[in-house]
């Protein structure tokens, strides 16, 4: 059987709550065997690292405060954050970023400041980040973009993902140059996102790892219902297809690159 990585996953979302151990044990019939899951809110740190524990081996942690909650990265809160990031089932600092599309409830400064706190607790502790980035309502604003990567440059980074690609092709080779993933869901699919997958298509292979973002952003095929990593293999055929490559390929690559990215 071909095997696969989901690199990033919200398993401990309520959409799960009344099978999850049932959906976790289809993801491994279905060629899933590890999965990360991202813990982004103060409350699912510990629930992340009990979700860690049950699956050791299979399923491994990231945790930080994801910039729409930029609010919860309090003092107290951050002293919390720092010990979980010692255990060894977080593998990663993430997602943060910047997400100017809900700026109204999270101030583009105070999604900065924790940013810029997350990122320099990366750098100190050694490992990488996961990136969440999401462009203002105006259509062609994507100054969020730009100040991510203005803030990345104050750091000496241990590697990072540019989870959820879904920029500009200017923005997936400035995440290259620095050494960064591209993150790929159900989104390249979608019949809208044709400059996506012409992106990808200049990218290649070597610097893409697979994701579900779920419960969010299920493949074409399963719009408007809940995503799970079951779909993994369905996003990795579209990959495939879109490349021009076996999905054997794609797989092994993605499954490498996951396995680096997160040392595991």
């Amino acid at each position: 059987m071909i095997t696969f990585i989901d690199s990033h996953a919200h398993l401990n979302d309520e959409a799960f709550d009344q099978d999850r151990e049932k959906i976790i044990s289809d993801c491994f019939a279905a060629g899933v065997k590890q999965m990360v899951e991202i813990a982004c809110e103060v409350e699912e740190w510990q629930q992340a690292f009990e979700l860690c524990q049950k699956y050791e081996g299979q399923i491994y942690g990231a945790a930080a405060v994801h910039p729409i909650n930029a609010v919860q990265l309090t003092e107290e809160s951050f002293e919390n954050l720092k010990k979980f990031l010692t255990l060894d089932v977080f593998k990663a600092v993430g997602e943060i970023g910047l997400d100017y599309f809900y700026e109204d409830s999270s101030p583009r400064a105070l999604q900065q400041e924790v940013f810029e706190k997350q990122i320099d607790l990366a750098s100190i502790i050694k490992k990488p980040i996961v990136l969440h980035c999401r462009k203002a309502k105006e259509e062609q604003d994507f100054s969020a973009y730009e100040d991510m990567f203005f803030l990345l440059k104050k750091y000496n980074l241990s590697g990072g993902v540019l989870h959820c690609f879904s920029g500009r092709k200017e923005d997936a080779y400035r995440a290259l140059d620095m050494g960064f993933y591209l993150g790929i869901n159900g989104l390249i699919g979608y019949k809208k996102n044709e400059d996506i997958r012409q992106t990808i298509k200049q990218v290649g292979l070597k610097y893409l790892l697979l994701e579900t973002d779920c419960p969010y952003l299920p493949p074409q095929s399963k719009r408007g219902k809940r995503n799970s990593p079951v779909n993994i293999p369905e996003i990795a055929q579209n990959l495939a297809d879109i490349l021009g490559k076996n999905i054997n390929e794609v797989a092994d690559i993605t499954t490498q690159n996951a396995k680096a990215f997160y040392n595991i």
